[in-house]
């Protein structure tokens, strides 16, 4: 159309020069041949032009094509490649996918994230105007002079709209999430945050101090008896508790609800104290989770627990009445009530705490699956460790716990007897499971271990009064050949005769144990039921003795009874 048109207007001119300058016929020929060369040129740059409009046309066209590819390519990237969100205080905004100026998505996500940071939370009244800046290859997101983001033609392809619309979202996502940090953060929120913790501090100290009060107006209450309305514990007639012992209790519970009252102010104070500014905030959280999650996973044991409890209560109840049964046997068999051929009745209470022993052991090995934790490691570690402990500490315990037993169900003595253990002799006062006492002729307390009382010599002298008639009590004695034998024994048998604490039947006798070079040992023998007594008999029996030999001229001599008889001529 445009060939044509030039075309039309160069005819138009020829035909005006040949028609306007006819007489001219030099000159027009001249004219005609400059038109014709302008012709050519016109048509030369016409072919170039044409050349030109087909080349710009296969351009664009090959332009459209590539970016149909490229967004296509894109559209299926987009389904597997997430982008990297930008992420501002847990809030997702959006998600970069393009690199730009040598820059990565995941570095202008962080950068981007750090500059909308910075402006929400900086303490300005106000923040700047934020608009978009035009460049020739970007879009630019700027806050007053800051640049906050930079929004390429690729950034629009990956998400689907053009680079200015996209800018345009991205703005009004960013503008949003700074007046949100500007609104928590800012100088305005900061002075209304200071004034809502004074507050709250002011009333915590006015709880504090009504709290104080309330405890104090407690405790004179307690001291003052509530007004002469608390009495003694009394139950059957026997005070368990006195009045004095009942107000200090009431008082240690006063201070227990002081504590108790505190810290659940401060667990409601501060929580809200520290909510009050957003810094805090996720303190705040972790505060309540440090004291709600050990109690979530407190109930949620007991609920798991709760059917393993029962089993447990119920053995235990079971147990309990077992062994009430078998305590009511072996007091009827201690009492005498019941009796059981062989079996004593001082056997009765040691036989009844070696059954429960057992019984509760049993208990424990049938509950011990039944507790929480049972099969973890550390309990099984923690159980291996306590019975190596207990099996490493008391070898010397289990030894005389064992012998304790061996003692109780041989019998060699009862508590009341008079007895020499070793070289100890006294009065048995206690026997239990792991050692025998004895109170000896001064009152000493002796403490002898069960395990040493098997390897070592006793005698019993209660025994022997009690089962056979009487103990033997004796006593040696050494004189001269010169005095008569029928003397000595008639001397020592009237001694033992004045005698009160001796029997006098079984009557007394006197042997003659050696005859040694220059005397004779004479012994004399009587029988007692003072066993308990045996140092106040011997004194007696010496005493007697002594008086007798007086009264007889006989004198002893060193560590003998020598006989001296007097020259009455």
């Amino acid at each position: 159309m445009m060939l044509m048109k030039t075309k039309l207007i160069l005819a138009i001119c020829l035909l005006m020069t040949i028609g306007g300058y006819a007489e001219n016929i030099d000159s027009t020929q001249w004219r005609i041949d400059s038109l014709e060369r302008e012709l050519r040129d016109m048509q030369a740059k016409e072919l170039v032009l044409r050349t030109k409009l087909e080349e710009s046309g296969r351009s664009l066209l090959e332009d459209s094509i590539e970016a149909a590819n490229q967004k296509q390519r894109i559209d299926s990237l987009r389904r597997i490649v997430p982008g990297v969100p930008v992420v501002v205080e847990e809030d997702t905004l959006f998600n970069i996918y393009a690199s730009i100026g040598g820059e990565d998505a995941t570095h202008r996500a962080a950068e981007l994230q750090r500059r909308i940071t910075q402006i929400g939370k900086s303490l300005k009244l106000t923040t700047d105007t934020m608009h978009i800046f035009e460049s020739d290859f970007t879009a630019d997101i700027m806050c007053g002079e800051l640049v906050i983001m930079r929004v390429s033609d690729l950034d629009g392809l990956w998400n689907g709209m053009t680079r200015d619309e996209l800018a345009k979202s991205h703005l009004k996502v960013i503008s949003a999430e700074i007046e949100k940090l500007h609104n928590e953060y800012g100088l305005t929120a900061k002075l209304q945050g200071f004034g809502w913790a004074v507050f709250l501090i002011v009333v915590q100290i006015v709880f504090f101090v009504l709290t104080v009060r309330f405890i104090r107006h407690l405790r004179r209450k307690v001291i003052d008896g509530f007004s002469g309305k608390l009495h003694p514990l009394v139950i059957k007639g026997y005070e368990i508790l006195n009045l004095h012992q009942l107000k200090r209790i009431f008082l240690f519970l006063t201070r227990v609800l002081q504590v108790l009252l505190v810290i659940a102010q401060l667990l409601v104070s501060l929580p809200l104290l520290f909510s009050i500014f957003p810094e805090t905030e996720k303190f705040t959280w972790n505060m309540i989770n440090f004291v709600w999650e050990p109690l979530r996973d407190i109930m949620v044991s007991f609920v798991k627990f709760f059917p393993n409890l029962v089993k447990i209560i119920v053995i235990l109840i079971v147990v309990r009445w077992l062994l009430r049964g078998i305590r009511h046997v072996t007091d009827e068999i201690g009492a005498g009530r019941l009796k059981i051929e062989k079996f004593y009745q001082d056997w009765a209470q040691p036989t009844y705490h070696i059954i429960r022993i057992f019984v509760i052991a049993f208990t424990l090995i049938v509950i011990w699956p039944l507790l929480p934790g049972s099969e973890s490691g550390v309990f099984k570690g923690v159980s291996i460790f306590v019975a190596a402990i207990f099996s490493l500490g008391s070898t010397t315990t289990i030894g005389n716990l064992i012998s304790g037993i061996i003692i109780t169900y041989m019998r060699p003595f009862l508590v009341g007897d008079f007895v020499r253990i070793g070289d100890s002799e006294g009065t048995v006062v206690e026997k239990n499971a792991f050692v025998t006492r004895l109170r000896d002729i001064k009152d000493n307390l002796v403490t002898v271990p069960n395990n040493s009382i098997l390897s070592m010599q006793t005698v019993n002298y209660t025994s022997a009064a009690r089962d056979y008639g009487g103990s033997i009590v004796h006593s040696d004695f050494t004189f001269t050949y010169k005095v008569p034998r029928s003397t000595i024994e008639s001397y020592l048998l009237e001694a033992a005769a004045r005698s009160t604490l001796l029997l006098k039947e079984p009557a007394p006798f006197v042997l003659v144990t050696q005859l040694e070079d220059f005397y004779t040992r004479y012994q004399i023998n009587a029988y007692t039921l003072e066993t308990n007594r045996l140092f106040d008999v011997y004194s007696e029996m010496h005493k007697n003795i002594l008086d007798v030999f007086r009264e007889h001229d006989l004198d002893p001599t060193s560590s003998h009874f020598v006989a001296v008889k007097e020259n009455k001529s």
